[in-house]
């Protein structure tokens, strides 16, 4: 059997072995997840909304789901539940190999908001970074 899988835009090596299931691998290949990940990172303007590792490029190329797809599902395309981020700072929000000893890093993301007029404004627990 060929493997027609093949990167898309903002594809990183880890992306094929975190979704080994075929569940993940038809959601990452749907149209319709391409399509809200294409809003987000044009929300976001592509920039990194993370900023958590020293590496960040601030170009973001992927999306993060804040809440985990596995645990949410119903949340997996809630533009709301999507963040822009580079690839450094999203493989910060991994987990590791079942071997390794570094533990995961959490991201708390907290949206402020005044009135429907005003600009909200996000904050990046763990990062030590406000984002306006």
């Amino acid at each position: 059997m060929v493997d027609r899988w093949k990167p898309h835009a903002g594809y990183h090596a880890s992306t094929r072995e975190n979704a080994q299931d075929e569940e993940s691998k038809r959601f990452y290949h749907s149209g319709a997840w391409r399509r809200v990940r294409e809003r987000a990172l044009q929300r976001d303007h592509y920039i990194c909304q993370l900023r958590l590792s020293p590496d960040c490029t601030t170009v973001a190329t992927e999306v993060h789901h804040i809440k985990p797809r596995k645990k949410y599902p119903e949340l997996a395309l809630d533009l709301s539940n999507l963040t822009s981020c580079c690839w450094w700072c999203h493989e910060l929000t991994k987990p590791r190999g079942k071997r390794s000893t570094q533990p995961r890093r959490s991201v708390r993301v907290i949206v402020m908001s005044g009135s429907a007029d005003s600009d909200k404004k996000t904050m990046y627990g763990g990062a030590g970074r406000d984002k306006e």
